[in-house]
């Protein structure tokens, strides 16, 4: 196994390298190399450039496939929002799996249903916010609607944080303006803070209006990026329940609009959104090792 197929796509600007893996062992070559390949492939100067790499492979639970994701420093991620949506459309267009109007994907997050809407977007049922902490996982306290929460000092700027999980953890902190906050400094700490044993995805959210929150994002292993669909409903959970924007908002990412609904505050939160294919190509693995 040296050259492999791959189709990119994108969503909202998050962009992914997905490979069908179901008749090779790519998974399990690429989990346990001790190279650099996945953060080589995903290099933007030196080579196919993405902000991670998805793999298509069969699912062991009778879900109608399943998604393993890498993120660009080669790690593998729990889950993608955009990633998810990404794939859907990738299998309905060119692979051979039969795929209703609603589909079922198999991730480290458990089952997600996928399903297309009239207007060519995918929406994807995310499943239950998690607020515990030690299932996120975090060291911050649950404080007011059991949501965790505290302050970190970065320099001599004190933050109020809060913390959920959408299968992968999330920190959101609340700004009166994205454009004057030191974004990559404060993105590069949080992430890594010692409340979070496995790091953080990490969201700085402007409140526009109750339907209406703007992001900026810094992920996990990735650093800044366009769009973050875990992340979006992470931030319509916290601000929700915080009273601060109601059940049904547009979240307004870099790279453009995911619209989060979240009906029933005892159930699922449901994403939707665009999905993009942008060009196919071989990578022949053997120059990134």
């Amino acid at each position: 196994m040296t050259t492999v197929k791959f189709t990119k796509y994108q969503g909202i600007g998050n962009d992914f390298i997905i490979i069908d893996s179901r008749h090779h062992d790519l998974y399990e070559y690429l989990s346990n190399s001790e190279t650099e390949i996945v953060s080589n492939i995903c290099n933007r100067r030196f080579g196919v450039g993405a902000d991670g790499v998805i793999l298509l492979l069969n699912s062991d639970n009778g879900s109608n496939a399943r998604m393993e994701i890498f993120n660009s420093d080669g790690s593998i991620a729990e889950m993608c929002g955009n990633g998810i949506r990404c794939l859907v459309n990738y299998i309905k267009q060119f692979i051979d799996i039969d795929l209703s109007d609603t589909c079922t994907i198999q991730t480290l997050a458990g089952n997600l249903e996928a399903s297309l809407t009239s207007s060519g977007k995918v929406k994807i049922n995310m499943g239950n916010p998690t607020f515990t902490p030690s299932e996120i996982p975090t060291k911050l306290k649950s404080g007011v609607d059991n949501i965790p929460c505290g302050n970190i000092d970065i320099g001599t700027t004190t933050l109020k944080v809060y913390s959920v999980s959408m299968g992968n953890p999330h920190l959101i902190t609340y700004v009166d303006d994205l454009e004057t906050i030191p974004f990559e400094v404060w993105g590069y700490e949080l992430e890594k803070n010692h409340n979070f044993p496995n790091k953080t995805n990490v969201h700085f959210a402007q409140i526009i209006n109750s339907n209406t929150v703007k992001i900026k994002i810094w992920e996990r292993a990735c650093g800044p990026t366009l769009a973050c669909g875990t992340g979006a409903c992470a931030v319509l959970a916290v601000t929700a329940l915080l009273g601060r924007c109601s059940e049904e908002a547009t979240i307004l990412l870099p790279g453009g609009k995911l619209y989060i609904k979240w009906p029933d505050k005892n159930g699922p939160i449901y994403m939707s959104g665009p999905a993009e294919f942008v060009f196919n190509g071989t990578i022949d693995l053997s120059k990134y090792t």
